[in-house]
């Protein structure tokens, strides 16, 4: 795992896309070269973010960790993880994040790491569980795909269960978990 490297916003260009629906907002977008350069830049050169590629045995870029609200006095910031549809469940999440953590509150010396997780996102909601995150609360936040049309199309019925709708917003439940220094040592 290293930092993100600038081709490797390019080599996200040609990842796989989620199968299920609920996870379309996970795939990477398509972007242009200003918008993949724009996109590296507010992930490398802000203060408040930090991006590390995470490549399988094979070398292959496979996925990115990234820290963001990344709150320096405190020593604590939230995590989000991304990877390549074609390469999700083989273990490459549980392994990246089980070694980020030893460099998180070792090298980083940070205190703390929080996360949310979509309820519906069993898959992720594991690895994080393996890794020694523990469940602080569940609460309806906003999803990250506005535009997802699960009350209007038929087809998205079964996955009403995990949305409601306030005025506008779509909103979605999702499960705040943390792991400390403390329990990391543990």
């Amino acid at each position: 795992m290293t930092e993100i490297q600038r081709q490797q916003v390019n080599a996200m260009q040609f990842w796989g896309k989620h199968k299920d629906p609920l996870f379309d907002s996970y795939n990477f977008p398509v972007m242009n070269e200003a918008q993949r350069e724009y996109w590296y830049r507010n992930k490398k050169y802000t203060l408040s973010k930090k991006c590390f590629g995470v490549s399988n045995l094979q070398h292959q870029f496979v996925g990115y960790i990234a820290l963001r609200n990344i709150r320096w006095i405190r020593r604590i910031s939230e995590l989000g993880i991304v990877f390549d549809p074609n390469h999700i469940n083989k273990g490459y999440g549980t392994d990246a994040l089980k070694c980020f953590l030893k460099y998180y509150f070792e090298n980083m010396k940070m205190k703390q790491l929080n996360l949310k997780v979509a309820i519906f996102n069993k898959r992720a909601e594991k690895c994080y569980e393996n890794c020694g995150f523990q469940l602080q609360e569940i609460k309806y936040d906003e999803f990250e795909d506005q535009k997802f049309p699960v009350f209007e199309k038929d087809e998205l019925k079964e996955y009403q269960q995990f949305f409601k709708k306030e005025g506008t917003i779509l909103l979605t439940q999702y499960k705040h978990m943390c792991i400390t220094k403390e329990r990391y040592i543990k």
